[in-house]
């Protein structure tokens, strides 16, 4: 860890605009463009909108070191100028940012295969709940060692602290090529557990209106000479990613997170990260203990195991003692 006085405008600014809110008794609620939360009129707000731009970048070393409020469409721009990419694929939900991704801990459809978000951070610059900046982890991965304080926050939803710069591994661009298949939901399902068990390099597998879809990188066996296999377009992972419906009003997405060779869940409309994500189109929740409300912007989960809820709230105490940062 590693502390000083912040040079940057932008940082004193929020160092003390977070020092006052202790002070003030107030709810501080951090934001980007609003592409994920709601604008909550009671709490102060923090916004790293405009807090963007690369501040390093080693193709060579395969590390770039980025400001929070830096969209996403802008740094993947610059990674494929060098043949290059986020390896864990985040959703753009419309002008999102890579501190907004960081802080939903948001990967795509090569999660079981690459890994996730927190897999990829090596480091983050940051403000907690005292209004200190401090730093965590390092540009390279040899200098991430000890207490992973980077990892640990991702997925925190600004309930902690401030992220406002974090270095993250990429990884070379690859070829890949889709492919698809008619078959029924159970069948699919064994399928992809199937296939993620072989040499194949698969990058994605997924269900959706009838069909199991499956993304192979790189040097691969021919595909399309199997029965009923047909290539496609790319094009179907970005629908599914952010996946977005057109459902009837009084119908609920739900997202359950769930065992990959789990069979085939009533009103199941997609089946994401080869099996282990199921999305279900409903009026009640479903009866599973990992659900999540997904609708225009993000809900808290609200089932934490009184363990996990015991552990999130000491962290909280320790990164936020005066519980300054809104919830989420």
């Amino acid at each position: 860890m590693w502390r000083n006085k912040a040079g940057d405008p932008n940082i004193s600014q929020w160092c003390e605009q977070i020092k006052q809110a202790t002070t003030d008794h107030k709810t501080v609620q951090i934001s980007g463009h609003y592409s994920k939360v709601l604008l909550d009129q009671q709490a102060e707000q923090l916004s790293v909108s405009g807090y963007e731009g690369i501040v390093s970048y080693e193709p060579s070393e395969l590390v770039v070191t980025v400001k929070a409020g830096t969209k996403l469409s802008e740094l993947k721009a610059v990674l494929a100028q060098h043949n290059q990419m986020l390896g864990f694929e985040p959703p753009d939900y419309g002008d999102s940012t890579i501190g907004g991704t960081y802080a939903c801990a948001l990967t795509g459809p090569s999660r079981p295969f690459r890994g996730i978000l927190r897999d990829f951070v090596l480091g983050t610059k940051l403000i907690d709940g005292q209004g200190r900046y401090m730093r965590f982890g390092g540009r390279m991965i040899k200098n991430v060692a000890g207490y992973d304080v980077s990892r640990m926050l991702v997925g925190s939803k600004g309930s902690m602290a401030l992220v406002t710069e974090m270095s993250l591994r990429v990884i070379p661009l690859v070829e890949e090529r889709t492919y698809c298949m008619e078959m029924p939901e159970n069948e699919a399902i064994l399928l992809m557990n199937k296939m993620a068990g072989t040499s194949l390099p698969l990058s994605a597998a997924a269900y959706y209106q009838g069909k199991f879809y499956y993304r192979v990188a790189g040097e691969h066996p021919i595909q399309t000479n199997r029965v009923g296999v047909t290539e496609i377009s790319s094009h179907i992972w970005v629908a599914l990613n952010p996946f977005r419906p057109q459902l009837p009003s009084d119908v609920k997405l739900w997202r359950l997170d769930v065992e990959s060779t789990t069979p085939a869940i009533e009103n199941t409309i997609a089946v994401g990260s080869c099996g282990m994500r199921r999305w279900v189109a409903s009026k009640e929740k479903p009866n599973h203990p990992y659900t999540t409300l997904w609708q225009s912007y993000f809900a808290p989960r609200n089932n934490d195991t009184p363990r996990v809820a015991h552990l999130k709230k000491g962290l909280r105490d320790v990164f936020d003692p005066f519980h300054v940062f809104k919830q989420m």
